[in-house]
């Protein structure tokens, strides 16, 4: 059966729910969705954001096998609610967990 074929059941922290806009929520799954449709990914999504001036900057990393990439996304526009520094994804089977780091 192929991932994408899969019900998965997704769960989000509060924390992370109430800090990440919808629009962000949904972009996040999305990479984490495309990254599994690759050979030999891991369960652990790791996503590094950071904001500037109105450029919103993301990692998405994975350890093994070692995996990373940037997205840019320009004309960003600030949440009032400050993004977390880092959110994780752990995938198992067919449940999500979304979770992150609130540090500033």
């Amino acid at each position: 059966m192929e991932k994408n074929s899969m019900n998965i059941n997704r769960y989000i922290t509060r924390g992370i729910n109430e800090s990440i806009p919808l629009d962000l929520q949904i972009l996040l799954w999305n990479m984490v969705k495309e990254r599994d449709n690759q050979p030999h990914t891991d369960y652990l999504h790791i996503f590094r954001l950071q904001e500037d001036e109105n450029i919103l900057s993301i990692t998405h990393e994975q350890e093994q096998p070692a995996y990373k990439l940037e997205y840019h996304y320009i004309n960003y526009v600030k949440n009032q609610n400050t993004l977390p520094k880092k959110v994780y994804v752990i995938r198992e089977n067919d449940v999500d967990v979304f979770y992150g780091s609130v540090a500033k």
